[in-house]
């Protein structure tokens, strides 16, 4: 997927380990999924076809599952995988 420039620098900015407190109620994959958004939102870049997991701009998961009746900290791990636009 091919990024603009500021898009990129935003991107690769949010490689890493990040550890979140999870609360009771949501699951892993819900948390990662509002990070993920939210993320892709701050570095204004647009996620048309999140299925495509291949394509993705940004790939973000978990070093463990945490039940939606626990409550703790889950650590995720992100990377940038995009090419720049010419």
């Amino acid at each position: 997927m091919a990024v603009q420039n500021s898009s990129l620098a935003k991107l690769q900015s949010l490689n890493g380990i990040f550890a979140i407190y999870k609360k009771q109620g949501p699951t892993s994959a819900d948390v990662l999924n509002v990070l993920k958004k939210a993320l892709l939102k701050e570095a204004g870049v647009a996620n048309p076809n999140p299925r495509k997991r291949k394509k993705q701009p940004l790939k973000i998961g978990h070093g463990g599952t945490l039940d939606s009746n626990a409550s703790g900290v889950l650590e995720i791990q992100s990377c940038c995988r995009v090419r720049q636009s010419n």
